[in-house]
């Protein structure tokens, strides 16, 4: 199968960077369009060297976006409060009328949460308690307790996945700003599983409490 990265149209795509990277190199649909839980799953565990049972915990989630027919739309992930939701690191509240569009001052700010250093979890949780209280701020509501776990979850999602300790920020700038997995993510065999991601977010949560 043929994985060269083609950026694909905005317009066929959502604020989701994993999404939008594993279209724009052919693990699912390039086009962004009716795609199924199964080519999510194949594409997770084949691609980005996931485990059955994390690759499958991650596809489930996007069940509520599937249409009767099991299959789903990349721009449909722009819908607000479903998986899509405020406090994004690289995308804009809803409320401010674009929540799918990457933002380039915020992935500046990112990057300045790790003072020019790698990004750490530790940087990760600067970055999670200074979004938090920005949203705060500007009079955005607060996260449901699903949401909340969502937003936590995600945001060592990359780091999990990249599987590399510390993230540089080469890396993060292909990810983010070409939306494409580098080679070194995708050749590294290393299984990313359920318990690992599920680490991550403890370590997270625990430098979020105590350290920020």
């Amino acid at each position: 199968m043929d994985h060269e990265y083609v950026r694909g149209n905005i317009d066929n795509r959502g604020p989701c960077p994993g999404l939008n990277a594993l279209a724009n190199q052919g693990y699912i649909p390039r086009d962004g369009k009716t795609i199924n839980i199964a080519q999510v799953e194949t594409a997770l565990m084949a691609g980005l060297h996931m485990s059955s049972t994390l690759a499958s915990t991650l596809a489930r989630t996007l069940r509520p976006l599937c249409r009767a027919d099991g299959t789903f739309d990349l721009y449909d992930m722009r819908k607000h409060n479903v998986i899509e939701h405020d406090r994004s690191f690289t995308r804009l509240d809803f409320r401010q009328g674009d929540n799918y569009t990457f933002q380039p001052a915020m992935f500046q700010a990112l990057l300045d949460d790790a003072a020019g250093g790698p990004i750490t979890i530790r940087t990760l949780a600067k970055t999670y308690a200074r979004r938090k209280k920005e949203c705060k701020r500007s009079g955005a509501p607060r996260l449901s307790l699903k949401l909340w776990g969502v937003n936590l979850i995600q945001t060592v999602s990359f780091y999990h996945t990249a599987a590399m300790n510390p993230l540089t920020k080469e890396t993060m700038t292909t990810f983010y700003v070409e939306e494409r997995f580098p080679d070194a993510i995708l050749q590294n065999p290393k299984k990313r599983t359920l318990l690992g991601l599920i680490w991550d977010t403890v370590v997270l949560l625990t430098y979020i409490v105590f350290k920020t």
